[in-house]
């Protein structure tokens, strides 16, 4: 017997059998148990999630000789005709290559006959989209009165082209694309069957590949095990791909994280060796970068994604909001014309070199950690405590030092340096400096103003309106919808950054709110739109801008009245 290909070997013969498409499983089945079958059904999706395979089974379980029931029995000449496609009341027409008004013609005159054999004669329509709008309009009085052992079954990849009078006749059914998961679970269950040995690295890739369509994964899938001579890897399947595993899609973006130039062009160097599709790799370095941006924000949503959590958020943690979504803009408008590079593989490697551009080097980041209480030290430190490194490094960096300075001036700055790192030791050590620093409503939006907090944090902190506070607990008020985005690793700032601020430890309190006119964000644009009215005022009162509104018999656009940036 010849060879038998995955996609049709495994094809569901009944509804418990579909994968993904739960929803239309259940209306169909509870229709059938209880003998309300409809006139006309439209079946729509992409390629390959199951429009053929469920209008097979519908057929078989409204033909199925022991009787119109939601499982049919497989056994019955009529089940068994269908599932070989050799059942004369069951017809499969093909819309495209039978799009004229004489197919349709034909096709009618046949659906007056009564059924030869079976209950009901059943037309599958595949790809009706395809029919002339003549043709549409012939089916319409039979799609909405067609005789009682007729039932008509459309399917489509592209509903939006089937007209509405016909749409308005029929039962609709959405199918769904298949997720990640959906397709690994499938093609595990399917290749321990088939006795093909697998690893869970080289089914991930498949599935990914498969993009929703499990026949697409499977046709993939065939490809392999003739690739891999029936042992499949990670590593076999991505060349047979021509692009990489997460692994080294990681180690890519880990790469530019961490500002690591010389290890990101070594990469890029072995990926220029490899048969690699940019185009696919380019989507799965943005869909990597859109696995960060959810681990900043809900690191638990990454429990339903097939990647290594732990990698992603460790590589979540050494970028901020705004870098995130600086490196997907990136990615998706060098996906954009990566086709105009002298080669693909060029510009893919600018696009990379671009995102490394984009993220500060690792030594200029923003550390949140509390900072020394006298501001004095701070500065002294931040200005003279690389000079110090410096000159401890070795004769090199010393001799780099003399050139601008004496040597007595750098070990008097150095004796100073450590008297201040002393005096500092002391003020930590004796733990006695204390503020007296409160926060009320009256002051919140001041002491917000010099809170030290990274973009993202703040952005979102400005909506948080000052409440009460309850020994050492502040309690602060923020609309519903922005509090869903402020995570733990952004209230940990803020909290921090208010401690450092008033000198002692302290804890926020969130509470769900409306919005308030007190919140910094409501205030800065308020005061934002007082300096507009000044400055259309000031427009509009000129004298000289009368005198040429006059003479030219012209009017001021208030939209294009913008107030001076005051220095």
């Amino acid at each position: 017997m010849s060879y038998q290909v995955l996609a049709r070997k495994w094809r569901p013969t009944d509804f418990s059998e579909v994968v993904g498409q739960e929803h239309v499983v259940k209306a169909l089945s509870n229709a059938l148990d209880q003998n309300k079958i409809h006139q006309a059904y439209v079946l729509s999706g992409t390629r390959g999630v199951g429009k053929t395979t469920i209008a097979r089974i519908l057929s078989k379980s409204l033909n199925c000789e022991k009787g119109l029931d939601s499982k049919p029995c497989h056994e019955c000449p009529t089940c068994i005709s269908i599932s070989e496609g050799s059942f004369m009341d069951f017809q499969e027409i093909d819309a495209a290559s039978s799009r004229g008004v004489d197919d349709t013609k034909q096709l009618l005159e046949t659906v007056m006959y009564m059924p030869s054999s079976s209950r009901y004669k059943v037309y599958l329509l595949d790809e009706v989209h395809m029919l002339s709008p003549q043709s549409f309009n012939m089916l319409l009085k039979t799609l909405e009165e067609p005789p009682e052992h007729v039932i008509f079954i459309l399917a489509t990849t592209l509903p939006e082209k089937i007209p509405a009078t016909v749409l308005s006749r029929c039962l609709q059914f959405n199918l769904k694309n298949l997720t990640p998961t959906q397709l690994k679970e499938r093609l595990e269950v399917i290749l321990k069957d088939e006795g093909i040995s697998f690893d869970q690295g080289s089914i991930s890739q498949i599935a990914r590949a498969g993009r929703g369509s499990l026949r697409d994964c499977l046709t993939i899938t065939d490809q392999a095990i003739a690739y891999c001579n029936g042992e499949l890897t990670d590593e076999g399947i991505s060349e047979m791909l021509g692009t990489l595993s997460f692994d080294h899609v990681n180690k890519l973006l880990a790469s530019i994280v961490s500002h690591d130039a010389k290890a990101l062009l070594l990469q890029l160097k072995e990926v220029s060796q490899l048969s690699i599709d940019y185009m696919r790799l380019m989507d799965l370095i943005l869909e990597t970068i859109q696995h960060l941006a959810v681990a900043q924000i809900s690191p638990e949503s990454l429990l339903d994604v097939d990647v290594k959590k732990e990698e992603i958020i460790a590589l979540s943690d050494g970028l901020t909001l705004d870098e995130v979504q600086i490196l997907y803009q990136i990615g998706l408008l060098a996906k954009r014309d990566m086709d105009l590079a002298p080669d693909i593989a060029s510009g893919f490697e600018m696009a990379l070199l671009r995102m490394l551009a984009f993220v500060p080097k690792e030594k200029n980041k923003e550390v949140y950690k509390k900072k020394p209480i006298n501001s004095e030290v701070e500065t002294i430190q931040g200005e003279e405590g690389s000079l110090k490194v410096n000159l401890m490094q070795g004769p090199e960096s010393k001799i780099s030092l003399e050139e601008e300075g004496s040597v007595e001036d750098l070990e008097s700055s150095v004796k100073k340096i450590d008297a201040i790192e002393a005096e500092e030791g002391s003020i930590e050590e004796s733990d006695v400096v204390k503020t007296n620093i409160q926060i009320d409503l009256s002051n919140w939006n001041d002491t917000f103003k010099l809170l030290d907090l990274d973009l993202g944090t703040k952005q979102l902190a400005s909506h948080c309106s000052f409440v009460r506070t309850d020994d050492s607990v502040i309690y602060l008020s923020m609309p519903e919808e922005k509090l869903e985005l402020f995570s733990g690793k952004h209230r940990q700032r803020l909290q921090e950054s208010i401690s450092i601020f008033l000198g002692h430890d302290c804890n926020v309190f969130f509470e769900s709110g409306e919005i308030s006119n007190q919140s910094p964000n409501k205030i800065k644009a308020a005061e934002k739109d007082k300096i507009k009215i000044e400055a259309e005022n000031a427009i509009k009162e000129d004298p000289n801008v009368k005198i040429l509104l006059d003479s030219l018999d012209g009017k001021i656009i208030d939209s294009s009245i913008e107030p001076r940036d005051s220095k």
